[in-house]
């Protein structure tokens, strides 16, 4: 029997479905966790998923009496620890430094303009540079043909502080962006790309990419802020299309030194040519793995489990069309709730709705949110009913915040 040590936040979207997918797996399991509340019988407190240097050598120390086969993290945050601990207890090596590169925006562009892999053109600069410089100057760092360009934080999640931005929008949109990180902290100013927009969700293992489903991205629209919408997958994509974007992630994986890992990554895809937005080292967030079973039954926090442990049978792809809406706040207030919701989930194909908000919680709209107020899923035997089925959900679905207050 293997040993898996799971990492799991306190607050996690993933938490549960990762907790399920080791119950299945049938092996030794030991929870490290921020919450208070032990989630097993075998619970390793830890303060928070960013420990300092004591608390981890301590932590070193008891996994290594443990002796785990694997320490895997379920989210971005959890998936820093355990590959800090993987390293620490000879488990993996220098994949602490490739899961940092890759969730620093930063450090990836960097890291993936050294391979020369097709990324937008960007500079590393800070509000308070941007903010002495004039708009065609600010244009002219990117080599930008256009007005237009992106600004975003280095160390942020959903989408939240990323802005298209022009001349005119400028001077507001870098005051938003001063709500979210200090003036003098790293932001990327990058050209704006055109493009349908695609998610791939895979593994890496060693140097070898192993694509386990496609999304595109129908609503994403071309800003002013890029929030998660829709997605749909299995993608409707042409062979040439697949292998382009198998390739420049697997690629880009590599440069970043990534393996053994789940791998989430965003791309735009123009003229048959993908351009990389993001690789993160973790499973796709929210509560979108929920709606990826596999051809066999396997959930996709299943064989992340499965690869994590060794096993390398073949995942049997997916025979019907699955989708995500995920429901960003309309405005900024007190969330109450939502109305609705019995007639929504009564919408043939829908298989769920996920409300993940609590109500009395203080929310955000884009690009200051960091969160969804909830998902809707469908599947069905085409790609046009998945999505007239989350639309039409969706339509039914009054979200109730209190704005005065």
């Amino acid at each position: 029997m293997q040993h898996i040590v799971l990492v799991v936040p306190a607050e996690s979207y993933r938490a549960d479905a990762f907790l399920k997918a080791a119950a299945r797996a049938s092996q030794q399991l030991t929870i490290l966790t921020d919450a208070d509340t032990p989630l097993s019988s075998e619970t390793l407190r830890v303060t928070s998923m960013y420990p300092p240097d004591d608390e981890v050598s301590h932590l070193e120390a008891v996994l290594f009496d443990l002796e785990p086969s694997v320490v895997l993290g379920v989210d971005e945050a959890s998936t820093r620890l355990a590959a800090r601990l993987s390293d620490r207890v000879g488990l993996t090596s220098a994949r602490s430094s490739a899961v940092e590169r890759a969730i620093d925006k930063a450090a990836l562009r960097e890291t993936l303009a050294k391979a020369e892999l097709n990324q937008p053109t960007f500079v590393v600069t800070t509000l308070q540079e941007l903010s002495m410089q004039t708009p065609e100057q600010i244009a002219a760092l990117i080599d930008s043909p256009t007005e237009d360009f992106v600004i975003k934080p280095t160390r942020e999640t959903a989408s939240r502080g990323v802005i298209r931005t022009s001349p005119a929008t400028l001077a507001q949109d870098l005051a938003i962006l001063a709500n979210i990180q200090d003036p003098t902290s790293p932001i990327l100013l990058e050209r704006y790309v055109d493009g349908e927009e695609f998610a791939l969700e895979g593994i890496m293992s060693e140097n070898q990419l192993e694509v386990l489903m496609i999304f595109d991205k129908p609503d994403i629209g071309e800003g002013p802020y890029f929030w998660e919408t829709t997605y749909v997958g299995p993608a409707r994509l042409t062979p040439q299309d697949q292998r382009e974007i198998h390739s420049a992630v697997e690629r880009g994986a590599r440069a970043l030194g990534l393996s053994n890992t789940p791998i989430h990554a965003e791309l735009r895809l123009a003229q048959s040519r993908a351009t990389i937005l993001e690789i993160a080292p973790r499973s796709i967030g929210g509560r979108c793995g929920a709606v990826i079973r596999f051809g066999d039954g396997q959930r996709l926090e299943d064989v992340i489990l499965a690869r994590a442990l060794g096993d390398t049978t073949a995942v049997r792809p997916l025979h019907h069309d699955i989708g995500i809406t995920m429901l960003p706040t309309p405005a900024r207030g007190v969330f109450q709730g939502v109305e609705g919701l019995e007639a929504a989930r009564n919408v043939p194909g829908v298989t769920g709705i996920e409300i993940t908000v609590t109500p009395g919680t203080l929310v955000y709209p884009p690009p200051l949110t960091d969160r969804y107020l909830g998902f809707i899923f469908a599947e069905g035997p085409g790609r046009q009913g998945v999505l007239q089925a989350l639309s039409r959900a969706r339509s039914l679905i009054t979200i109730q915040i209190d704005a005065d207050r």
